[in-house]
């Protein structure tokens, strides 16, 4: 019970961290990115067989989500060229 206490503890904590630096939609995608990306990997893992839709539809939330990223990405570039702290990594 403790494990699993600062388990929960750890997860709000690092969520208000996301929220506070990016947004909560950005958290909110990041999050069904990862649930995402955790079901296929267990997908594959169990040898499951899935149908085309359902592989289709993983694909669009995982794209969708990468999609997100990188416009968010180019905008904060933008956003911080100018500024004398930038450097592109």
């Amino acid at each position: 019970m403790t494990a699993g206490g600062v388990c929960g503890f750890a997860i709000g904590f690092f969520t208000s961290l996301q929220i506070k630096v990016t947004s909560a939609l950005t958290h909110n995608i990041s999050g069904t990115a990862k649930a995402c990306a955790q079901t296929v990997l267990a997908t594959y893992w169990y040898h499951q067989s899935k149908s085309f839709l359902w592989w289709f539809s993983n694909g669009i939330v995982l794209l969708g989500s990468a999609a997100y990223a990188r416009i968010k990405q180019l905008d904060m570039e933008k956003k911080y060229k100018d500024s004398p702290h930038y450097t592109k990594v």
